[in-house]
């Protein structure tokens, strides 16, 4: 396929999606190489197809407010044309909350495609739940991982509502560092995996076989 011809997916995440790395010392760069990362590992398998727009950021929550949303739009008329527009959010908004209400964050997910689709209107929207965090039960947080469950029962539906598709990655296995939230670079490599046989068996992006 013609480099001109490469379909755009852009990859809108947090610090999951920036590769965030808590091992790292105060004299480390604190974001994995990124070769490590799953967003550059899926480029590798994708390859002539698609060209992905890696836009992950640390704390990242959903856009909320007027100039949340202002902003937002800005950053994606950078671009004539978007293919494909995958949002992998929530994590941070459930964090960021006393006490976690999914639904309101599901509502703010509803309004972030929206939103994508008033600047794109041919884009494909791909919703993925954040990944199942490492709290047990009896852990003081672990309120907070039934809560990000229960977001991905809602956003399967936000994505029935929005004609988008659904990536349920809270349902796999992924390797955590010890905080229990961010992945590891084993993480990172079984969600490049994971997330390239969901494309595959699904045929989420039309531009793979």
């Amino acid at each position: 396929m013609n480099v001109k011809e490469k379909k755009l997916l852009y990859i809108y995440g947090d610090s999951n999606t920036y590769g965030y790395d808590p091992l790292a010392s105060c004299y480390e760069d604190d974001r994995l190489p990124d070769r490590n990362r799953w967003p550059a590992i899926l480029q590798g398998h994708l390859k002539d197809t698609v060209k992905i727009i890696d836009d992950g950021q640390n704390g990242r929550c959903l856009p909320w407010s007027d100039a949340d949303y202002e902003r937002f739009q800005k950053a994606l008329r950078r671009y004539e044309k978007l293919d494909y527009f995958a949002v992998m959010l929530g994590t941070n908004d459930l964090l960021n909350q006393s006490m976690p209400d999914p639904t309101e964050i599901a509502d703010h997910m509803e309004v972030c495609i929206h939103s994508v689709k008033a600047v794109h209107t041919e884009c494909k929207c791909i919703i993925i739940t954040p990944p199942k965090m490492g709290f047990t039960f009896g852990q003081p947080m672990y309120f907070y991982q039934k809560a990000n469950e229960e977001l991905g029962v809602l956003y399967s539906e936000t994505a029935r509502k929005c004609n988008a598709a659904f990536v349920d990655a809270g349902s796999w296995e992924l390797d955590l560092v010890y905080d229990g939230i961010h992945l590891s670079e084993k993480g990172h490599a079984q969600f490049a995996a994971c997330m390239l046989r969901e494309f595959r068996n699904r045929q989420i992006l039309t531009t793979m076989s």
